[in-house]
């Protein structure tokens, strides 16, 4: 995926002239193992149709607004949590006020309220913000006030240009296109560039009347410059608290000083303590920059050796070369210290096809055929070499400047070829029933193992059958089209390259005296000599329904997918001198729905309203899981380890990324009545030291949710109204569920609006008067009286310093035979999402239901008449708006839904970027001669 990624900003997509998504087995069969889960199939330009000379200037320019930043709380500052701590501040009666969080004011030597040096930065239950006065961290004086959207204060607005400029023509011998693109953006991250200058020339000629060369060629080279990307964490875990003013403090004579290296209190420094000068020192001052060159030649010649056949031979190659160079400023007093790292990387890619083409018609019938062979090769290598130790000299980058002895790897990997035999067989009869055909063999070098056995050659069929049953019967005038399609299809695929033949490893240790230790290790997973390709067999059956001259059109799928044959790692006996096994370990079943309504309300003559409802809904189960898995098989995440403590994995015929933790609440259960009112209410730990209570962790693995949404679907408007063309589109999704760090730990740490529960009256505080003997008469409205029972064999200490079994007690009625007094707010939020005691709850562990405002454009052709008195044939404007925000988010915070949008088992339901809300806008202007 990251692979991909990376090329696919390397694309122009001024050079397209179509973009099509293929899905299903059946419309990918002859793409082999590659197109096993859909492929994107874009036609580039090639001055096709052209007359003459064809000049076109594209021009557009945007930017990428922070608009809004996820629910940081701005209501109370820095401070310990109930309990913890006291900051040596005493009631008239001489009592520390240390479960009062209003009365935790930290003061310096001159007993007056300071940011400096607060003990308990990296929590913000400290007192209520109220402008009182306060000594900042530059020693001034200022008040005690939040800086209100400070996160989206450390945001820039980003700032893009791209010009592009395509020449086309033709003539009866041939055509031609060539096109460049100059692309360059600096992104919202303080120090993110981004520049691509993209190169194509594509051309056809006739050779002879029965021969025809068609070549292509683009070279694209693009820069991105990338600092780190935690600048948005630092505002979760007490680096850039709520009252950190980012515009003030985001200066270089505040990150850097006059020395050179980073503010230290050790030299005098006057913004020695300013939090996070490290952070703004790195993300302004280093330097990590990637040069990537793309080259993508493609050659054909097609030979027409009679009027029914035709034989097209075709070599192409993607070559893409990433050059990488890190240069970090050494932070010391004179920048000692230091940091570089030159790194290289290739991905290769080459294809040979030969297909030959037979078209034939008999009578009412059509025919076809495609055969063909296909040779794919790739080869992927990697080197980085990098200073340790520091810079000899601060701030010069090479690697001769290495302090010790440099550090470097580099490897050959992702070396594969697949050799293809295919063919496509279709017959139609009279242009209303037909069927295809195809079959294809591969040959996969992954499958090999290293004594040249294996189960490399893998064989898969598809049939496809489309009825335009309104072509067959005499159906009302009102019914535009009718049409049936159900396919059946295999695909085979293979593994990652070396994933069957495990070598070993050899490392070394540098000693002090400059001698090395050396050591070596080698796989403990034990492969399966008898591993076979997967196998996906796809089912899929359609309707198509176009009705009132297309004023109407539903489009329906229904399929049932099947891949046998996962290859997987199962564990095995340590006393096998191995942890795993690599082998086929069970199937994987995909069943779903898509639908696709289009309607057009009105039309007139220059006058238009289309509108297209999309809906889908994929549920993948699996099956036949291999028995020495075990119960399930893990497939991301850790049940019960880790800052989540949840996990994704694949039961024996349930449904694929079921979310397991062991730190789901333990709930009471009285076995012998089944009528007691406790049964279901979670069971509450007690702390005598904090004096409250907090909700238990069972400890045991629960399910707790699932990754895949109920549906997802999207709604597109466009209206046009003769030259003038609006269109709006919304997308949504419902259901599945996403483990947040950001709101676990921005709750838990008091930071978000979550952790603001009962606090205070106004929240919803219960109040009370203490009447524990150490801070008898203290009043407090941050009171917790948590909906639960207190385990068996729980103790508590009373207000009156009297040792008391409370089990199954609710906490209601212990406080109200006076054994206990509500918890306080800050420890109860604290206790319940914190690393060591935190349970699954409804603060971070969500269910993601969105509707978002996707993407807004209006464009405008400007009559034929006004171009040409500009000299140009065509004249167009377009304003492009995308990602305007959430009509409806359920995410607790407001969190970004596109903080974890993606579609692995491992990433796609766990979150911890914090991403704000970014907006882009784009006007474009084209003009064509």
């Amino acid at each position: 995926a990251n692979d991909f990624g990376n090329q696919l900003k390397n694309l122009n997509p001024d050079d397209f002239e179509s973009v099509s998504v293929l899905k299903g087995a059946a419309s990918t069969a002859l793409y082999g193992s590659r197109g096993m889960n859909g492929a994107i199939v874009i036609k580039t330009k090639d001055g096709a149709g052209s007359k003459g000379l064809g000049i076109q200037v594209t021009q557009s320019v945007g930017i990428d607004d922070v608009y809004r930043q996820p629910d940081i709380q701005y209501e109370f500052g820095t401070g310990a949590i109930a309990g913890y701590v006291d900051y040596g501040e005493k009631d008239a009666n001489g009592r520390y006020y240390q479960f009062a969080p209003t009365t935790q004011y930290y003061k310096n030597d001159d007993k007056m309220m300071t940011k400096i040096g607060h003990p308990w930065q990296g929590t913000a239950y400290g007192p209520k913000f109220d402008g009182r006065e306060i000594e900042d961290f530059d020693g001034s004086v200022s008040k005690y006030l939040p800086f209100k959207n400070n996160m989206r204060d450390a945001y820039d607005t980003g700032f893009n240009t791209n010009t592009s400029i395509a020449l086309s023509g033709g003539n009866d011998k041939g055509t031609f296109f060539l096109s460049d693109s100059y692309n360059m953006r600096t992104g919202t991250s303080p120090s993110n560039e981004f520049t691509r200058n993209s190169l194509m020339f594509s051309g056809s000629y006739k050779l002879a009347k029965w021969l025809k060369a068609d070549a292509s060629i683009s070279h694209t080279i693009s820069q991105p410059k990338n600092p780190g990307n935690d600048l948005s964490e630092s505002f979760l875990d007490g680096n850039l608290e709520n009252w950190y003013d980012t515009k003030k403090w985001n200066k270089r004579e505040i990150y850097q000083a006059t020395h050179g290296g980073v503010p230290s209190s050790a030299y005098g420094d006057k913004y020695a303590n300013v939090p996070n000068n490290g952070l703004w020192f790195g993300y302004n001052l280093n330097q990590n920059i990637r040069n990537e060159q793309v080259v993508r030649p493609v050659v054909r010649l097609t030979a027409d050796l009679a009027p029914w056949i035709s034989v097209t031979a075709e070599g192409n190659m993607n070559y893409y070369t990433v050059s990488s160079e890190q240069k970090d400023l050494g932070t010391g007093y004179a920048n000692e210290g230091g940091y570089y790292s030159l790194g290289h990387s290739l991905d290769v890619s080459r294809t040979a096809k030969l297909t030959a083409n037979l078209k034939k018609d008999f009578g009412d019938f059509t025919t076809s055929l495609i055969a063909g062979g296909e040779l794919w090769n790739q080869r992927k290598e990697s080197t980085r070499v990098w200073t340790d130790g520091g810079l000899i000299v601060p701030g010069r980058f090479f690697l001769g400047n290495s302090k010790k002895t440099l550090g470097a790897d580099g490897s050959i990997s992702g070396t594969k070829q697949i050799n293809s035999l295919y063919g496509l067989f279709n017959i139609g009869w009279k242009d209303q029933l037909f069927v295809d055909i195809t079959g294809r063999n591969d040959w996969s070098s992954a499958l090999v193992y290293t004594d040249g056995t294996g189960n490399s050659s893998y064989f898969y069929p598809s049939v496809s059958t489309s009825w335009i049953f309104s072509e067959t019967f005499n159906l009302p005038e009102w019914v535009t089209l009718g049409k049936t399609r159900l396919s059946w299809a295999q695909v085979g695929n293979d593994t990652n390259p070396y994933y069957i033949n495990n070598g070993y490893q050899l490392g070394n240790y540098e000693m002090a005296g400059g001698t090395f230790v050396y050591t070596n290790s080698k796989s403990n997973t034990l492969v399966d000599p008898g591993i076979k390709p997967e196998r996906k067999n796809s089912l899929e059956a359609g309707l198509d329904l176009r009705l009132l001259h297309n004023r109407i059109g539903v489009d329906f799928t229904i399929y049932n997918e099947k891949i046998s044959n996962q290859i997987g790692e199962i564990p095995i006996p340590p006393e096998s001198g191995y942890n795993s096994m690599l082998s086929n370990i069970g199937s994987l079943t995909n069943k779903g729905v898509e639908l696709t309504v289009r309607l057009v309300p009105v039309k007139t003559r220059s006058f238009e309203w289309e509108t297209t409802f999309n809906y889908w809904n994929n549920t993948t189960m699996i099956s036949e899981l291999r028995k020495e898995v075990g119960e399930y098989k893990r497939l991301g995440g850790d049940i019960q380890y880790g800052n989540f403590r949840v996990g994704s994995v694949a039961f024996d015929g349930g449904e694929y990324g079921v979310l397991m933790s062991d730190t789901k609440p333990l709930e009471w259960t009285n076995e012998t009545d089944a009528n007691d009112p406790r049964n279901g209410m979670k069971i509450l730990t007690w702390s005598d030291t904090r004096r409250g209570a907090y909700y238990t962790r069972s400890n045991k693995p629960e399910k707790v949710g699932k990754i895949q949404p109920d549906f997802e679907g999207s709604w597109n408007n466009q209206v046009k109204y003769k030259n003038l063309s609006l269109t709006v589109l919304l997308d949504a999704r419902f259901g599945g569920n996403i483990a947040s760090y950001s709101n676990k730990y921005g709750t838990a740490y008091g930071y978000l609006e979550t952790s603001l529960y009962a606090r205070d009256k106004e929240h919803g505080g219960a109040e009370w008067t203490t009447n524990y003997e150490d801070s008898k008469g203290q009043k407090f409205e941050d009171g917790v009286i948590p909906d639960g029972v207190f385990k068996v064999g729980q103790k508590v200490i009373t207000p009156g310093g009297v040792s008391q079994d409370v089990s199954g007690l609710t906490y209601r009625e212990a406080m109200d035979k006076g054994y206990v007094e509500p918890t306080h707010a800050s420890y109860f939020t604290y206790r319940n999402s914190a690393w060591s005691t935190g349970v699954i709850n409804d603060d971070w562990f969500s269910e993601v239901n969105y509707i978002a405002l996707r993407n807004i454009s209006l464009s405008y052709n400007l009559p034929s008449s006004l171009a040409r008195k500009l000299k140009a044939s065509t004249l167009s404007v377009a304003l492009n708006a995308r990602n305007l925000g959430y009509l409806y988010n359920s995410l607790p915070n407001h969190l970004n839904p596109e903080s974890f949008r993606g579609t692995s088992s491992t990433e796609s339901f766990r979150e911890r970027s914090f991403s704000p809300y970014t907006a882009s806008y784009t006007m474009t202007l084209s003009v064509g001669f």
